[in-house]
């Protein structure tokens, strides 16, 4: 070789960056069996039009082969090299490289591809020239799709090591099969690497090319995640955000308005990732589904899951999610970012959590979602914000604040369900007594509360196992003779006693019962295996108890951790401002449970003033309804006036008439009222009369029985007339009476 045509050759190498030409190689042999077949080519356009080299190099081919001589042989540098050497050795002259690096030959969405083939369809592009067939790609129906293009838009195409040319149609006899062996050669790639992937999963190893956010890669052993300090930070400020009750909206909201950079753009910021290439126009774009999928999450505490996705083909870019019970789930692989409890916590949360979306106070009532209709089963709405009401007679307006439950129902109408309201404050006061109540009698009778939480559930369990295994053995039973019916109306097929048509009518009615006993056996089977033991709920509540020993006030996180759900009963009197209403609390493993009460508690409950106290208010209330329905019934008006008249307008006659009548409804309506509650008004008076005579020395004893005597006397000297003309009235009556019978 001449000096001049080294000094060529090393500039041209220098132009390509290659250092040694040693280190590029290619198929000399092919290349010179396709400059055989250059000739006298009529296809060789001008040099207006591109002569189009295109090279591409999938992750797989490099991750696969490593630094081998093949992969090698595949590299960028090299198919640049032997496609701009073989266009200058036939001619073609205005060459541009087309190049994908990084990008699967199984998928045509590639930049530099679409690029090439609008240049194609402008008519840019006389020849297209690739090293191989499989750089076009790995897909034969989809290749045969896009030569088709390039004849019709007629632009030469080569595969220069294929020795594959459209000039000479000779040559694309054997492209066809030449492109279903590139297919196998990517099916066969992706198989092994799918086949190594679960292997791996399946021995505890991570088979996830990239961390989750929060954690990184070790530096010394990239089988080992670590905890990213400041990733992991916002990780539990997002779990600390869920339990103190903020939706994944809100949490999303707050960490925009911080500035706090996404998942997606925090990662690509250190090179690592899918989006490492992406341009961000936010790079602070929280939204709810990435704070719910790191809620959701079970690697933040602690676990390594595999296989939780699958790709149907190796030509769908897009990952099917597979069924959560058929997940690998090994505990423990990692240092965890928040603890078991946490976690559990915030996920329990995202189950209930629903803050009312008329709550003008923003921030979610921290008993939201755990409030349920004792009637329908629904859960309760929250009603929270600044009503006004206005003074009929001066017309000023005041505010007040609301804070109440009602059942989501109701608002459809009374025949759905009533309204179970009941304020917000009391129930907060209802649990926070019964927590106090039950954490201290459970800590103080650790062996007592055991026995009875055993006994409670033994008895409820054994009921529930019981009833469920006969189902499950009914459900099985009926699921054998489907099969025995399936095979017998399948012989009547056969044996032509039923037509084809009657035998598919039945078998999809037996196969569709069949998978409906198939889900509920499976149900069943789940149900049986997730009873606990009785004593474990005992033991996992004192464990709750312990961490939380004196608490005067409920905080979210132990409200989620110890109640599991609070039913509401309807109200005893719906319209009445005061009255009594009953709340279950189902507390997390115990379910409902309340201690006993001591005898002085028990005297503190029945106090008779505190009894008659209530009653007597409940009287007035009911008084005060009847007086609103007896104002209805007088056309809405005070039952003062009379005949529509105001009392100013009315004569001294009608005056006295009114108040004559007045007296005599009260009268009536007291008379009533002690007759319906003789018995109950006796009591209590005889009863005070006790007290007040016990409560007397002897002197004054004394001194109480002569004014009773003197009373007594002075009474029938008062009233010796009337008792004289009631006696005869009677001696009367009597005497009658005997006459009538005689």
């Amino acid at each position: 070789m001449s000096v001049a045509k080294q000094a060529a050759d090393s500039a041209e190498n220098l132009k390509l960056g290659i250092e040694n030409p040693a280190d590029v190689w290619y198929d000399e042999d092919a290349v010179n069996d396709a400059d055989s077949l250059k000739g006298d080519n009529p296809m060789r356009t001008s040099d207006t039009k591109i002569c189009a080299l295109y090279e591409r190099l999938s992750r797989e081919d490099d991750d696969v082969q490593g630094q081998s001589t093949t992969s090698q042989s595949n590299s960028i540098l090299t198919q640049k090299q032997l496609l701009a050497d073989y266009a200058k050795s036939n001619g073609f002259t205005n060459t541009r490289h087309y190049t994908d690096d990084g990008t699967s030959g199984v998928r045509f969405e590639r930049e530099a591809w679409q690029e090439l083939i609008a240049d194609v369809e402008a008519g840019k592009i006389a020849q297209v020239l690739c090293k191989d067939m499989s750089r076009l790609g790995r897909d034969h129906v989809q290749v045969g799709l896009y030569m088709e293009l390039f004849r019709k838009n007629d632009v030469r195409f080569i595969a220069v090591t294929n020795n594959i040319d459209s000039a000479y149609p000779e040559t694309l006899e054997f492209a066809p099969f030449v492109n279903l062996l590139n297919e196998f050669y990517a099916k066969d790639i992706s198989r092994k690497i799918m086949a190594a992937k679960r292997s791996n999963g399946r021995n505890g190893k991570y088979v996830s090319s990239i961390a989750p956010y929060g954690y990184r890669k070790s530096e010394t052993d990239k089988g080992v995640w670590e905890i990213d300090p400041e990733a992991a930070e916002v990780v539990r400020r997002i779990y600390r955000m869920t339990i103190e009750g903020y939706g994944i909206t809100a949490i999303a909201g707050r960490l925009r308005k911080d500035k706090i950079y996404s998942p997606g753009y925090y990662m690509a910021q250190r090179g690592i990732g899918t989006c490492k290439n992406k341009e961000w126009e936010d790079a602070y774009r929280w939204q709810g589904n990435m704070v719910d999928m790191i809620i959701s999450r079970m690697e933040y505490k602690g676990c390594m899951v595999n296989l939780k996705t699958q790709k149907q083909s190796f030509k769908d870019k897009r990952s099917k999610q597979v069924p959560r019970d058929e997940w690998l789930v090994f505990e423990g692989k990692h240092e965890a970012i928040v603890d078991e409890a946490t976690w559990q916590a915030a996920n329990d949360i995202r189950q209930k959590k629903r803050r009312n979306k008329h709550d003008s106070l923003g921030e979610p009532h921290p008993l939201t979602g755990l409030l349920y209709c004792e009637t329908c089963k629904s859960k309760m709405h929250h009603n929270r914000g600044t009503g006004k009401r206005a003074n009929k007679d001066t017309g000023e307006v005041t505010t007040w604040q609301k804070n109440y439950y009602t059942c989501k129902q109701s608002k459809h109408g009374i025949e759905f369900c009533t309204g179970h309201r009941i304020n917000g404050e009391v129930v907060e006061d209802i649990v926070l007594d019964v927590l106090q109540r039950v954490s201290e009698y459970a800590t103080t009778n650790e062996r007592e509360f055991t026995r009875q939480i055993n006994e409670m559930y033994s008895t409820q369990q054994a009921e529930t196992v019981k009833s469920q295994r006969k189902k499950l053995k009914s459900s099985q039973s009926r699921h054998a003779e489907l099969d025995k019916l399936i095979q017998r109306i399948y012989e009547d097929m056969v044996a032509e006693k039923i037509t084809d048509k009657r035998f598919e009518v039945l078998s999809n009615q037996y196969e569709q019962e069949q998978a409906e006993l198939e889900e509920t056996i499976t149900q069943l089977t789940a149900d049986l295996d997730s009873y606990d033991d009785s004593t474990d709920r005992a033991a996992k509540f004192l464990e709750l108890t312990k961490r939380y020993k004196e608490f005067s006030e409920l905080t979210p996180t132990m409200l989620h951790e110890f109640v599991d759900r609070i039913e509401v009963h309807e109200r005893a009197d719906r319209r009445a401002i005061v009255t009594t209403q009953k709340v279950d609390v189902y507390l997390n493993f115990i379910g409902t449970y309340y201690p006993p009460i001591d005898e002085t508690e028990q005297a503190q409950e029945i106090d008779p003033e505190t009894q008659a106290e209530h009653e007597k208010r409940m009287a007035k209330l009911m008084y005060q309804r009847e007086y609103k329905k007896r104002r209805e019934a007088n056309g809405g008006k005070p039952l003062g006036h009379f005949e529509g008249k105001r009392p100013d307008e009315r004569t001294p006659e009608e005056i006295a008439a009114a108040e004559a009548e007045r007296k005599a409804k009260r009268q009536e309506y007291n008379r009533q009222y002690y007759l319906d509650n003789k018995a109950r008004l006796d009591a209590e008076q005889a009863a005070r009369n006790a007290a007040k005579i016990a409560a007397m020395t002897p002197a004054e004893d004394e001194e109480r029985k002569r004014k009773r005597r003197e009373y007594e006397s002075g009474y029938r000297d008062r009233n010796r007339e009337k008792m004289n003309a009631y006696m005869r009235e009677r001696r009367t009556a009597q005497r009658e009476q005997s006459a009538i019978a005689i």
